[in-house]
């Protein structure tokens, strides 16, 4: 599975691009595997989103 791409220069209609098929990809996983792949989704976007929001010598 790709990983989200957390670098505050990436515009998030970068991120967000292939959204739907990495979705798919992960529905077509055991479900065993589902909730550690969408955390893992969650997470990159949520650094994603915030990153541009707070600088990261900052955050805690």
């Amino acid at each position: 599975m790709e990983r989200v791409n957390q670098h505050p220069e990436t515009s998030t209609d970068d991120v967000t691009q292939d959204l739907p098929s990495r979705l798919a990809a992960i529905e077509d996983r055991p479900l065993e595997e589902r909730a550690a792949l969408y955390v893992r989704e969650h997470d990159g976007l949520q650094g994603h989103l915030e990153g541009g929001d707070v600088p990261r010598a900052s955050r805690s």
